[in-house]
């Protein structure tokens, strides 16, 4: 009696901690956008920081506020952090997402890379779910990936070669892949938080998106 009534109280707190993860993911994506669209009306301030000012500002904005989050993972100021951090990722996506509205064909591409994102994401996290399966076994995989995908975009930074951004970007499109697996499975069978695996989710799915959004504007050939 018990076993089985220890069985239901961790069976429940897998359950909690499910609806509150993806509660949260859910709203970090509503956030994103309202942070695109307020983001939208200040493209030129932005944009005048200059390419290399631009990037500091976003970079340090955008991981000390997702920092913040990680070390009050347990009490509310990670909730709140949480939602600044999916914020200003809208906020600083907002000059990539003016150019792609200007253009008819980034347009298209863009609705393309965002119902294949939908399409992974949601195989990828079913599979997981019905097959319970436990992809902990690919981290260490999924880790060195990481650190090449990291190093090619920082060549990539100084040195525009189509070459090097199609093959990062396909190496992208499958690590993120590899992630949501990874991530999903650490959801089911570590002691996690919400706003941790939130947080991993959030940017799997980001990422995803851009790494598809890159190679499917690559394959067009579109500027």
């Amino acid at each position: 009696m018990q076993i089985q009534t220890t069985q239901t109280q961790i069976e429940n707190r897998k359950t909690d901690l499910l609806v509150k993860t993806y509660g949260l993911l859910s709203l970090g994506f509503l956030l994103m956008f309202v942070g695109a669209v307020v983001g939208l009306k200040f493209v030129p301030q932005m944009l005048s920081l200059g390419k290399w000012g631009f990037l500091i500002v976003s970079f340090l904005v955008t991981i000390g506020s997702m920092m913040i989050a990680l070390f009050n993972q347990k009490n509310v100021l990670g909730y709140i952090f949480f939602g600044v951090f999916t914020f200003v990722v809208g906020f600083f996506d907002a000059p990539a997402i003016a150019v792609i509205f200007s253009s008819p064909a980034l347009y298209e591409i863009f609705k393309q890379a965002f119902i294949l994102t939908a399409l992974i994401t949601g195989s990828l996290t079913a599979y997981v779910f019905i097959t319970k399966k436990d992809f902990s076994f690919i981290g260490g995989f999924l880790f060195v990936g990481l650190i090449l995908v990291v190093i090619m975009a920082i060549i990539g930074l100084f040195w525009e070669n189509r070459t090097l951004h199609f093959v990062m970007s396909g190496m992208g499109a499958l690590l993120f892949s590899g992630f949501i697996l990874y991530d999903t499975s650490r959801l089911l069978y570590e002691k996690s938080t919400p706003v941790e695996i939130a947080i991993a989710l959030f940017l799997d799915i980001v990422n995803l998106f851009w790494m598809l959004f890159n190679l499917l504007n690559i394959l067009k050939g579109e500027d």
